[in-house]
């Protein structure tokens, strides 16, 4: 049986960060209500600056250090993938819809 209401898009809920141990309220928060395409595309942003950043520390570093920021390299570049295959099957669900 076909759904006659199809399921309402997915948002951010609020979540704050950069806490500062209970010290005062927390400065930064996401935002409620925001799609998820929009807020993949900020994440696919901090990640790119992320992975550029830690880029330059692994040529930087000693070898004694160096495997762990390889390691975070690594890992950035794992979630950056992935975050950009979802915003790929986004854009392809959108184009559908078209």
């Amino acid at each position: 049986m076909k759904k006659v209401v199809p399921d309402p898009p997915l948002t951010t809920t609020h979540t704050h960060f950069a806490t500062t141990h209970r010290s005062h309220a927390p400065l930064f928060a996401v935002r409620a209500g925001i799609a998820v395409d929009d807020a993949l595309m900020h994440v696919a942003s901090a990640l790119r600056s992320a992975t550029e950043t830690n880029l330059q520390l692994c040529d930087l570093v000693d070898r004694k250090h160096g495997d762990l920021t390889w390691a975070t390299q690594q890992s950035l570049e794992i979630a950056l993938a992935v975050v950009g295959s979802l915003l790929a099957e986004a854009e392809m669900r959108r184009i559908r819809k078209l």
